[in-house]
């Protein structure tokens, strides 16, 4: 078990007005959690809290005056007279980060002693991250943490300067980031009103204004933990009550408790009994609205999503007045990014109702109607309301509204008590969907979904959406429903039915060309690899014991066909893992062939139940190869192990594939029997007890040649077999760069391809030149004989693991260079040949206008992008002597 691990990867920033954060972030709770109900947190009260400033200039600011302003934000935090937060500067960062070194910071492998804060001063490291112009201020969080004791170890901060006018506004953002360095998110309390005209919210309830504006936020009220900046003069160097009393709770000092109360309580589903994580709960004192108000999103101190934790929708709003009168409502998030994922409301804003909390159709319970509430007090829950069946729901444009089923409605081995009836034409269970790009890995990686039909449908321009139920039956109805923005008419309902769990998709008169309809069990039960059927032409109950997912993709090439069509799906399974239940220990291993996957339902792999089961497999393999063992599907943090039938572990891997999920590349040292094993994160014991569990999907393969362990933007020497003759010199070793391309003498990890540097570098070959990233995906084997040696990139991405590219490059004896392209998806890059060194100015060539080109001097082709896109797929090409 790994005791020290990286907490996260922290990008988590603070942006300029109206551009989004880029990666998630909660409110008013902690960034990282330990486990249910305990976040992570710096030891020792966060007294002494370790930072390691950078040794170079910030943008406007100086060394010293940087290192000042640095020291400065974090004694804002200090002050707080309830909270035990200090800060003890350490040793300067053993280098000026800039934009050549800042990798080992951004994205250490292993902690090593600093929390630094890194002073972009050029912001190159921001423009290469984000891209020129982003607005990204800055990104700070806990980097490494000790999963037993649940403290934080080390920090991380960068910083753009050039995004800051002057000291003002570098110490706004450095405050702000140095709130989540102490582990708090984001906070949305007054932010939200600032927005005015351009998005903005209330004061209570939409569309309810308790408290007449002119609201007095130019007055420093916005919180410090607002995800975004509305620069100088708003006063984000200053803290708010929310950003006290967020710090506070999570490093409280013994005159929090006496000073200050809190409210507590739950956010339910309408049914009553789901409790709903990702709303956003505001306290308010009627005394004084803006300057003692909080906020909380309920479910902010667990990761889990599920009803089993009792942690699940549960708020707490820390810090507020004695004895004051609050008004506590649940309160839509407008903008920005958040790790407890906000939740698509499941009806109106509205208040705390007390005594009269309901659903507004068992009993009223109208959203103006409100209790005061004094601190001190639990239990302060809110059910939302629903509208009744038969009344138009207001999904909008893209929008959803969360419906309490009238039963229990079990889908794929998962029981729900309520279902999203999505504006796009789908209903989902467990999270809503706004998403209406229609499409079938989405259909698959999702929610469990049933799409009557999934398309950018408009029911605020025309139609109506409603629901019915008995206590047998629920049924979502589209009525004369068009397409965005107002086209056509189409209508269909989807019927659930209790006694046999049926499921039914009727068509009425649709317009549409294009869609999706069928039915997924999502990503947690689908492989990702199920494919289409032809809806309209199957016959009887269609089956849905079979697989997972059974639908059809229409578009102009295959239009929609289903008017007046019916759709009747048997109901879903289980899908257990019963192929391979009992292999949870070496003695039970089961015995599979290579090659193997388990895409299929009669091969379903999953590890369940959480943190009891683990997976063991039996293989045989030959010796002179190299096992590929991966985990291409599921939505679990796996870990894999291969072993011999000693025991001794061969290769072991956590998150080197897609995601979380595992990739082992395993060289085979004799003919014979291996054993390959599945768990999840912590369990490096492979006993069974990890954090996550559910479907995955296993593939594993046998390499012919050698894999070759590149990085990103690095080089290995790899030996020819034969010496090669290439413009004017012969070489025994070839260097194979990660960026697509080989070069003679020494290595070049290169990954800004252009003319100039072909001529200018070593002698070169570029079969495609471009910022690839094998170390995120892809293979990259090489092979070779007395006469030939191959090196084939195979569905390597670009960096960021953007796209697939494969391609082969051979060196002859004779001095003959082929390359042969498989499938490119990348727009831009440089392929050709040059013996370098200065080489001279040459005309670039058209290579697709024909196949045998010369070996000798410089030969090449730039491809810049979508004006002049790469366009050499699924052809090769000949350099001759």
């Amino acid at each position: 078990m790994r005791n020290h691990i990286r907490i996260f990867r922290p990008l988590f920033t603070i942006t300029t007005l109206l551009i989004f954060a880029s990666m998630p972030l909660s409110a008013a709770g902690p960034l990282a959690n330990c486990q249910d109900g305990v976040p992570y947190r710096w030891a020792s009260g966060g007294v002494n809290i370790p930072f390691n400033p950078d040794q170079g200039d910030l943008g406007p600011l100086d060394h010293a005056a940087a290192v000042a302003a640095v020291a400065a934000a974090f004694d804002v935090w200090a002050a707080v007279p309830t909270s035990t937060v200090s800060y003890q500067q350490g040793a300067e960062l053993p280098v000026d980060v800039n934009i050549t070194n800042f990798a080992i910071y951004e994205n250490a492998p292993a902690p090593d002693g600093l929390s630094a804060i890194v002073f972009d001063d050029t912001g190159e490291i921001f423009d290469l991250l984000y891209g020129p112009g982003s607005g990204v201020l800055g990104f700070a969080g806990p980097e490494w943490g000790n999963v037993p004791t649940c403290t934080i170890t080390e920090g991380l901060a960068f910083l753009n300067g050039p995004a800051f006018d002057d000291l003002v506004a570098a110490l706004d953002v450095m405050v702000h980031e140095f709130g989540h360095y102490n582990n708090l998110a984001h906070t949305v309390v007054n932010g939200q009103i600032y927005l005015g005209s351009v998005g903005g919210d209330d004061t209570g309830p939409t569309p309810l204004n308790p408290y007449a504006p002119p609201h007095p936020l130019l007055n420093d009220v916005v919180e410090t933990m607002y995800p975004f900046y509305y620069g100088p003069g708003i006063g984000t160097a200053s803290l708010e009550r929310d950003d006290i009393a967020s710090v506070s709770a999570l490093y409280p000092h013994a005159s929090f408790a006496t000073t200050t109360a809190p409210i507590s309580g739950t956010i339910f589903a309408p049914n009553g009994m789901t409790r709903v994580s990702g709303v956003n709960v505001i306290a308010r004192n009627e005394a004084d609205p803006f300057n003692d108000a909080v906020s909380a999103i309920s479910g902010d101190y667990t990761d889990s999503n599920s009803q089993t934790s009792p942690v699940v929708g549960t708020y707490t709003l820390f810090g507020l007045t004695p004895g004051a009168n609050y008004r506590v409502y649940v309160d839509e998030l407008l903008a920005g990014g958040f790790s407890t994922p906000p939740a698509s409301l499941p009806g109106p804003e509205e208040y705390h109702s007390g005594a009269s909390e309901s659903n507004n159709i068992t009993s009223p319970d109208p959203v103006a109607d409100f209790v005061f509430v004094q601190p001190g007090t639990s239990g302060v829950n809110v059910i939302f309301n629903q509208p009744a069946p038969g009344e138009p729901l207001s999904t909008g444009d893209d929008g959803s509204v969360e419906i309490a089923l009238p039963f229990p409605v079990e889908i794929c081995g998962q029981t729900f008590n309520s279902v999203s009836i999505n504006g796009n034409g789908n209903i989902t269970f467990g999270a809503s969907s706004s998403d209406f790009t229609e499409s079938i890995p989405e259909f698959l990686a999702g929610p469990p979904r049933i799409a009557g039909l999934w398309d950018d449908l408009s029911p605020n321009a025309g139609g109506t959406v409603t629901y019915n139920q008995s206590s047998n039956t629920f049924s979502v109805h589209y009525t004369n429903v068009p397409e965005f923005p107002a086209n056509g008419s189409n209508t269909f309902s989807i019927h659930l039915k209790r006694s046999a769990g049926h499921i039914d998709i009727v068509y009425g008169q649709m317009t549409a060309i294009d869609g999706l309809a069928g039915v997924s069990c999502g990503g947690a039960v689908t492989s990702g690899f199920e494919t289409a059927s032809d809806l309209s032409t199957l016959s009887g109950r269609i089956n849905l014991h079979n697989q997972p997912a059974v639908f059809e993709l229409f578009n102009s090439a295959n239009p929609n066909d289903l008017s007046a069509h019916i759709l009747p799906f048997t109901g879903t399974t289980n899908y257990n893992d019963n192929w391979a239940e009992k292999n949870d220990t070496l003695n039970k291993a089961r015995r599979i062939s290579i090659p193997f996957d388990s895409i299929g339902v009669n091969r379903f792999t999953e590890i369940d139940p959480t943190g009891n089961d683990v997976d063991f497999f039996r293989i045989t393999a030959p010796a002179g190869t190299s096992l590929l063992a991966e985990i291409i599907g599921g939505q679990l943090d796996t870990i894999l192990v291969v072993a011999d039938l000693a025991g001794n572990v061969l290769g072991f891997d956590d998150d080197s594939g897609p995601g979380l999920l595992s990739r082992a590349i395993v060289p085979i040292p004799a003919t014979g029997d291996y054993y390959v094993g599945i768990s999840t994160f912590p369990d490096g014991s492979f006993t069974g007890a990890g954090d996550s569990g559910g479907r995955y999907v296993l593939r594993l393969s046998t390499i012919e040649g050698t894999v070759l362990g590149l990085g990103d933007d690095n080089s290995i020497e790899v030996p020819l077999g034969f010496s090669f003759p290439y413009q004017g010199s012969s070489y025994s070793s070839v260097f194979v760069n990660a960026n697509g391309n080989l070069t003679f003498g020494t290595g070049n990890g290169d990954f800004s391809e252009s003319a100039a540097e072909l001529r200018s570098g070593p002698p070169r070959i570029a079969p495609l030149w471009d910022d690839l990233s094998p170390n995120n995906g892809g293979l990259v084997i090489v092979e070779g004989d007395a006469t030939s040696w191959s090196v084939n990139f195979q569905g390597v991405p670009e960096f960021s693991a953007t796209g697939s590219n494969t391609f082969t490059l051979t060196l002859h004896s004779s001095g003959q260079v082929t390359i042969d392209y498989g499938n490119v998806t990348a727009l831009d890059g440089l392929v050709g040949v040059s013996p370098g060194g200065g080489a001279p100015v040459v005309v670039e060539s058209n290579l697709s206008s024909a196949i045998a080109w010369p070996v000798a001097g410089t030969t090449f082709e730039l491809f810049t992008g979508a004006a002049d896109p790469f366009d050499l797929d699924l052809i090769g090409l000949q350099f001759n002597p």
